[in-house]
């Protein structure tokens, strides 16, 4: 064989395995999601928040809601977590 084939194999042998270990590390995305929003009226006030996140082998969710009126007031929290 010719040392210019010689060298591709070789180079070929080395870089493979590099690519194999880094490609997935490129493909991975995290996603984070956030919303709000709030208003006021005549029948009232609320606020609304909702945040999500996935990536790096962890996910959350929080949301929270609160409403007052002329009828009361109320407020809830929703969270959850995973980690692998």
């Amino acid at each position: 064989m010719q040392k210019k084939t010689l060298r591709r194999i070789a180079f070929t042998v080395i870089a493979a395995p590099a690519l194999a270990v880094a490609t997935p590390a490129l493909a991975s995305a995290d996603a984070y999601y956030s919303s709000h929003s709030s208003g006021a009226g005549h029948h009232g006030a609320y606020s609304h928040t909702v945040k999500a996140y996935a990536g790096d082998g962890h996910a959350w969710y929080y949301e929270s809601s609160s409403h007052a009126g002329p009828h009361g007031a109320y407020s809830y929290h929703v969270s959850s977590g995973s980690h692998r």
